[in-house]
């Protein structure tokens, strides 16, 4: 019996120094962790500064006004600058009326839609030719909807350019910038009035695509040097500005390709501004030509474009003229096929055009020729481009 008793006894001993045993552990179990995984910082917070740590990461509610970007802030800034001087030109034309039997038997007039810019205080407005052509009466919608005649000043049908005044002073008008340090990729704003005055003022954005681009107006005739924009231009724009992230204007918006999205020409200004200043003074002197097709030539397509033509070119470089429209150079005697060597005594050299020369209506010519292998030498005074 006294045996039992102390094998019991040992037994609760034995069971006690095992919890005190596991007692320590733990807590020095405990204590490792709140040295080493930052527990003890957690545990030192006061619960009142608990609550408002959680509380300040609580995501708060969105504000009632979304923050505009730096490229939003910019365009909203150009648009609230320079939308004051845009305006829509309506214009009204007479279309004759014919009849099968009795021919022209009247006039109905007929509407036209375009955009301008004030670029002067005192009511000049830039705008395009195409615009304007054949009105009989012009009618100037400016931003603040006050309906105002305006007369044709002046324009140059060949740079698709024409200046129109309205009567009165303290416009507000668009500051011009410069054209000649565009770079491809910069910011291209369009404002003007795609459809109408439900549609006044629309804004486009985009960035400018390229750079002197020239597009065909005519047989003869064409667009040089032209500003390309992905900013959507629609037919009613024509005439309104094209504008930098600084609110200057770069161009004057004139044409799209159509069937294409996102291929638009604008005029560049320093042309524009050009173009307004003698047509104001009255010094405006048309652009020339002297009415001939031709294909410049060298060493490197010579050979394929005889065999083209199957012709035998004199010289290894010239301009070789494919066809001579009525006008100066037919006048002058020339022919298709005849060859071109030299203009005012400057041998053709590679890269050289006619386009380059910037002729005027009246300016002469001197030009040094072939038929086929004897050299010939005429006088041509350039006329005006035949549209």
């Amino acid at each position: 019996m006294d045996k039992i008793k102390r094998e019991r006894s040992s037994s609760k001993i034995g069971l006690f120094t095992l919890l005190m045993a596991a007692a320590f552990m733990g807590g020095f179990l405990v204590l490792l962790a709140v040295k080493y995984t930052g527990l003890g910082q957690a545990l030192n917070i006061p619960p009142s500064v608990q609550r408002e740590e959680v509380k300040s990461e609580a995501p708060s509610n969105p504000p009632s006004v979304m923050k505009v970007t730096d490229f939003e802030a910019a365009t909203i800034e150009v648009v609230d600058k320079v939308g004051p001087s845009v305006v829509m030109i309506t214009t009204t034309s007479l279309v004759e009326v014919k009849d099968f039997f009795f021919g022209l038997v009247g006039y109905r007039p007929v509407q036209g839609l375009g955009s301008g810019v004030i670029f002067r205080e005192d009511g000049y407005i830039l705008t395009n030719y195409h615009v304007i052509d054949q009105a009989e009466e012009i009618l100037i919608v400016l931003s603040d909807g006050r309906k105002v005649s305006a007369k044709l000043v002046g324009a140059d049908p060949d740079n698709d350019l024409a200046v129109l005044k309205i009567e009165g002073n303290n416009f507000p008008v668009a500051e011009l910038g410069r054209s000649d340090n565009l770079r491809v990729g910069q910011m291209a704003i369009a404002i003007g009035n795609p459809i109408g005055e439900g549609l006044k003022n629309t804004v486009t954005v985009g960035v400018i695509s390229a750079l002197g681009r020239n597009i065909a107006t005519g047989e003869q005739s064409a667009l040089r040097d032209l500003i390309q924009t992905d900013a959507s231009i629609n037919p009613g724009n024509s005439g309104g500005p094209l504008l930098d992230s600084k609110g200057k204007v770069i161009g004057i918006n004139t044409a799209i390709i159509e069937n294409a999205q996102g291929i638009g020409f604008s005029i560049p200004v320093d042309k524009a501004r050009e173009t307004a200043e003698l047509i104001i003074k009255g010094e405006l002197r048309r652009p020339g030509a002297i009415g001939i097709s031709y294909l410049p030539f060298d060493r490197l397509n010579k050979r394929l474009i005889e065999k083209r033509f199957g012709i035998k070119l004199p010289v290894d470089q010239g301009f070789l003229i494919t066809r001579v429209f009525s006008g100066p150079a037919a006048k002058a005697g020339l022919k298709a096929g005849d060859v071109v060597v030299a203009i005012n005594g400057q041998e053709i050299t590679e890269g050289a055009d006619f386009s380059g020369l910037e002729l005027k209506v009246g300016d002469q010519l001197t030009l040094e020729f072939y038929r086929g292998n004897r050299r010939y030498k005429v006088e041509v005074v350039a006329g005006p481009l035949q549209q």
